[in-house]
């Protein structure tokens, strides 16, 4: 089987691992992790291998082969945590962190799950309150049916609202069951009491039948590639991705469907891992959002109006970039630095925006840059909602 992005060896580092490379950068820094090694296998005891590194200092940089190898030969996270630098002790502002990505916003340190770093974002000023209900909460509280459109439609579902506060769905939720599994491609409000028919597109290719015409939510949100075809591009797309990734993933269907990775068992043990590094750094009562980077390049950017909002909506958003991190592998470590990161936001935001789709109560811009693509539910006041922006 595939070696994981998340194994033991690899990304297993358990905790948060605040990611905050040596600020005296030291052209022995392998030596330094070969002498390490070295001690480790000596069985000299945790306190000698830390003191060493605080003496000669950590590395520049610390690859993921290095990571292997350390956790092989015995290294805890205290000393992989001293070998990144330290950065768990460093200052609220060393290192740039936090820093303002605009002027409602700010990005803080960075914690590391093997080569995908998670920055969580705060809003800076009062918390803002939401009355929606998610999709999840919604189907708990049997006050949402989705079924499907007559006797099927591929690119339309009908939702309908029975309870008393409106229901928010965000682009990418993936639906499981009617006559094939959906992911939703574009962020919707649905009203108390309205039926709503919704736009979403395939992702299970070889099926079309089925006992039940209802859907439930899944347990993820779809990646990067899958949601960018699902709002960007073509239905042929979304098939293309979600084959892909099931590839890469080792994840078998007869169907074709995203379901097979979501639920392949690996990615589960996975995704326990990763939650108990990383949804510790985003319980802050402001976030509102996170940066997802992989192997040091900005993934995906991730705004919600209100820290409760995003508060239901991050497990899922995790796995579903979890999916994409194990799929693409592990070759390095360093993330992003907040000039990468307010760059690719600023050069997004910056871009001319059009029509994507109108709902309702809500209506979806796109905007495209060089390196991005992005969507923003705007609510009715016009204000924004949710802002998404995948790197291509």
């Amino acid at each position: 089987m595939r070696t994981y992005l998340l194994n033991s060896t690899c990304a297993g580092i358990m905790g948060a691992l605040m990611v905050g490379l040596s600020c005296a950068p030291l052209a022995q820094g392998a030596d330094v992790v070969k002498e390490v090694i070295k001690l480790l296998k000596a069985d000299v005891g945790e306190a000698v291998v830390l003191a060493y590194i605080e003496k000669e200092g950590a590395p520049a940089r610390l690859d993921a082969d290095a990571i292997v190898d350390l956790r092989k030969a015995g290294a805890t996270e205290r000393v992989i945590l001293a070998l990144l630098g330290g950065a768990g002790g460093l200052a609220a502002g060393e290192g740039g962190y936090p820093f303002d990505l605009d002027d409602k916003h700010s990005v803080k340190r960075p914690v590391m799950y093997g080569a995908m770093a998670i920055y969580p974002i705060v809003r800076k000023g009062p918390v803002i309150k939401d009355e929606y209900l998610t999709l999840d909460e919604a189907v708990r509280q049997k006050t949402i049916t989705i079924r499907e459109k007559g006797d099927g439609s591929v690119p339309v579902v009908i939702v309908i609202n029975h309870g008393r506060l409106p229901i928010y769905i965000s682009a990418g939720e993936i639906i499981i069951g009617g006559k094939q599994d959906r992911v939703v491609a574009y962020d919707v409000i649905i009203r108390p009491g309205r039926e709503m028919p919704i736009e979403v597109r395939c992702v299970e290719h070889g099926r079309w039948n089925g006992g039940s015409m209802h859907f439930d939510a899944a347990p993820a949100m779809a990646g990067r590639a899958t949601k960018m075809a699902a709002q960007f591009e073509s239905q042929q797309a979304v098939w293309d991705r979600v084959a892909e990734q099931n590839t890469a993933l080792q994840a078998e269907s007869s169907t074709g469907s995203y379901k097979a990775s979501i639920s392949k068992p690996e990615v589960e043990a996975a995704y326990k891992e990763c939650a108990a590094a990383i949804l510790p750094s985003l319980k802050d009562h402001n976030t509102v959002g996170m940066v997802v980077a992989l192997n040091g390049r900005v993934h995906a950017i991730e705004i919600f109006a209100s820290p409760g909002l995003f508060e239901r909506l991050k497990e899922k958003l995790l796995k579903g970039y979890l999916l994409d991190a194990i799929a693409e592998g592990s070759r390095t470590l360093t993330p992003p630095g907040p000039e990468a990161i307010k760059t690719f936001y600023a050069e997004t935001l910056h871009s001319r925006a059009e029509e994507l789709k109108n709902y309702e109560i809500n209506r979806n811009i796109r905007r495209e840059s060089e390196k991005a693509r992005a969507s923003e539910c705007l609510d009715a006041t016009g204000d924004v909602l949710h802002r998404s922006i995948l790197a291509k």
